[in-house]
């Protein structure tokens, strides 16, 4: 069994269990970080895949969403699975990366503020 054939079956594998947990299980908590590593692994795996490919000579273009092969006068077009575990976990967990960038906004605009107010101070003087 090559190692593209066996990488491909743990992708498969991967996908099947994210499916299966977010079927039976509400994805909070460790759930969500247990499917947030399988996403990531998933995303690894899948890219590592279209660079070992590429390097036997076959032309990969990557679109949103999608991975195009094209070898001789032949192609394919399929999902990027690499794409859309990145994006389902940027959606899990949404929530903290909200609470993050409104606190790296808000102490953003407080140090402008800051800096705005101390010019303004030494421009009176």
């Amino acid at each position: 069994m090559s190692e593209l054939t066996l990488i491909s079956q743990v992708i498969a594998i991967l996908i099947l269990l994210v499916v299966i947990i977010a079927a039976f299980f509400e994805i909070k908590g460790i759930i969500r970080d247990v499917v947030t590593i399988l996403l990531l692994l998933l995303a690894i795996m899948n890219y590592y895949v279209i660079y070992v490919v590429s390097t036997k000579g076959v032309l990969i273009s990557i679109y949103p969403l999608l991975v195009v092969e094209k070898y001789g006068g032949y192609g394919s077009i399929y999902l990027d699975f690499g794409q859309i575990s990145l994006l389902v976990t940027l959606v899990l967990w949404r929530k903290e990366i909200f609470k993050y960038t409104r606190y790296i906004t808000t102490s953003l605009n407080r140090a402008i503020h800051s800096i705005r107010t101390l010019r303004k101070n030494t421009q009176r003087q």
